[in-house]
């Protein structure tokens, strides 16, 4: 394999590795926002990576509706790939920014070539009718 690949790519309440299996919960790709700008307080991104084995270098961007680097680049993670070619983990985001509603993309680079992104839809909460 010369290129990197995503397994799976996800946006989760929360991940822990339990023996050799990765555990998420609360998978989500969308968020409803009562006012802007606010924060999303905290949750992971989960990763499985496909790679040549050995060192690996992993740059994680988020990216608003703009395209603008919304935080700075998190990384560069060392990752060492085993003989089978897979890795796998979760990054920890806190205090996301978020300024208005629109697509927040979270793209992975790997040895600094882009191999994939995951979006997230960040709208306005509906306004309840007055009874």
């Amino acid at each position: 394999m010369s290129k990197a690949q995503l397994g799976y790519l996800l946006l989760c309440d929360a991940h822990a590795k339990v023996g050799e299996k990765d555990c998420v919960l609360g998978i989500f790709n969308r968020i409803f926002v009562r006012r802007f700008p606010t924060q999303h307080p905290q949750c992971y991104l989960a990763f499985e990576l496909w790679a040549d084995p050995g060192k690996h270098e992993m740059k994680i961007f988020v990216r608003n509706t703009d395209e603008e680097d919304i935080v700075d680049a998190m990384g560069p993670v060392d990752m060492e790939i085993g003989v089978s070619g897979q890795g796998s983990g979760a990054v920890q985001l806190r205090g996301l920014p978020l300024a208005k509603a629109g697509i927040y993309s979270f793209v992975v680079a790997i040895d600094d070539v882009e191999i994939g992104a995951r979006d997230l839809f960040v709208e306005p909460a509906p306004v309840q009718p007055q009874a």
